[in-house]
């Protein structure tokens, strides 16, 4: 996805466009940012759970100013040969790759590719997850947090990607995968993954991925269960959304949903979440958003909390964004999160309830 005041450098690196000449390019990312949570957790995390553990990856840390990412990384480009690697540092990669070997949890991307034929990429390494509208850089996205959806399916992915442009309207990749958010494999099985995104006019995008693989579920993380084989079962996932660009209107609408075998017994657990955003332009350097989403994993397939009914839960966030300058933008967030049961810890006790404020000043270059 790509912000109105910035180039979404991902897209960038993903061209298939051939130059006549081999090029170094360097870049940067830094997004400093302040949280608050009204619960006053025991703990500085936001979004922390009854559970001990956060549902939320990005920006969440309570009452303090803090790194969220940090990153430096190069790219190479020629008519054949292309390679990235980017590294990271800050409370993203601290909550987000917790079970990762501590040596590659600094690594945004580390990989390589080659052009057999026009059109079509190979890359093998550490690369941006092909699942989901939002990324790692804050900036890049239409919101200053990332959607319940984008924190909790996968950020990274570790395997071997082909990606073909048939035109330039249709684009098509397929993967195959360490897993679901993975650098090392947990288990003896490869996961699948596929995406699909489709340009009928400039302004408007349509994207399908999926993925397919064998995963253990929430619970088994929470007690520090590694996702061996025998506790893993077949994951079904797929992530569906639409952009659109319509004057000073950006509209973002997205609809997940995942299937996962239940073990032992016929069936699977099911869990989904719709999303709304919309942007609007009201000068060139300020726009506000909004955003709406609802999150049902009743069974705890993905966030455990270990209550009646699960992780049901609704939430709303406001925001304004300010282009400070032409790589500068600060922005200020609140966001409210209501759940069926007492998820969220409080100072003293539960809630079904948590307020957020968040502000973020975040630079690329």
């Amino acid at each position: 996805m790509m912000n109105n005041s910035f180039i979404c450098l991902s897209q960038v690196r993903d061209s298939t466009v051939v130059k006549d000449t081999s090029e170094f390019s360097f870049w940067g990312f830094v997004d400093i940012y302040y949280g608050y949570n009204f619960n006053i957790p025991p703990s500085r995390v936001v979004g922390e759970l009854v559970t001990g553990n956060s549902f939320l990856y990005s920006h969440n840390r309570h009452n303090e100013f803090n790194l969220n990412n940090g990153i430096a990384g190069v790219d190479y480009l020629n008519d054949k040969v292309r390679g990235v690697l980017a590294l990271q540092a800050g409370t993203y990669v601290q909550y987000n790759y917790a079970n990762e070997p501590v040596m590659l949890r600094y690594i945004y991307e580390a990989y390589g590719g080659y052009q057999p034929i026009k059109n079509l990429w190979i890359d093998a390494g550490i690369f941006t997850s092909h699942i989901g509208s939002e990324s790692a850089i804050s900036s890049e996205d239409l919101t200053l947090s990332r959607s319940m959806m984008a924190d909790n399916t996968p950020y990274y992915e570790t395997g071997v990607r082909a990606s073909y442009d048939i035109n330039n309207k249709l684009k098509i990749n397929g993967l195959i995968l360490n897993g679901w958010q993975n650098i090392t494999d947990h288990n003896k099985n490869k996961a699948l993954g596929t995406q699909v995104q489709f340009k009928p006019i400039e302004n408007l995008l349509l994207n399908y991925s999926t993925f397919y693989g064998k995963e253990s579920g929430a619970y088994e993380q929470t007690i520090g269960v590694i996702n061996t084989d025998s506790l893993s079962t077949r994951r079904f996932f797929n992530n569906l959304y639409c952009q659109a660009n319509l004057a000073k209107f950006n509209l973002l609408c997205s609809f997940d949903i995942g299937f996962q075998k239940k073990r032992k017994v016929a069936g699977s657990y099911i869990w989904f979440n719709p999303t709304l955003i919309l942007n609007y332009s009201i000068t060139e350097k300020i726009s506000a958003v909004a955003r709406c989403e609802y999150y049902s994993d009743k069974n705890g397939v993905i966030i455990y909390t270990g209550t009646p009914n699960g992780f049901q839960t609704i939430a709303g966030s406001f925001g304004l964004n300010f282009k400070l300058a032409e790589y500068l933008l600060w922005r200020i967030e609140g966001k409210i999160f209501e759940s069926k049961d007492k998820v969220f810890l409080t100072k003293d006790n539960q809630s079904d309830k948590s307020v957020l404020l968040l502000s973020s000043v975040a630079i690329k270059f």
